[in-house]
């Protein structure tokens, strides 16, 4: 896949908050999908990378993407 391609199918799957290198006691979090993609040049694709994101918004955006896709809609989807 190219960037392009696995970044928007990126947005097609679940995605989960993971630790940055600092641990728990971090204000910040990793946002990623759960299943591991990347593109063709080997490089990883997520979301949102360490030191870019509150844990509380990130807990906010996973639990409202991963509900978005639970209810059937797709990014395509404008509602």
């Amino acid at each position: 896949m190219t960037f392009n391609e696995a970044t928007a199918y990126s947005l097609t799957v679940p995605w989960k908050v993971s630790l940055c290198p600092q641990g728990e006691s971090c204000w910040c979090r990793i946002i990623e999908p759960v299943e591991e993609i990347k593109d063709m040049d080997n490089n990883d694709i997520y979301i949102a990378a360490s030191g870019c994101i509150p844990t509380v918004y990130a807990e906010y955006l996973v639990n409202l993407h991963n509900q978005h896709l639970a209810n059937g809609y797709s990014m395509d989807d404008p509602s």
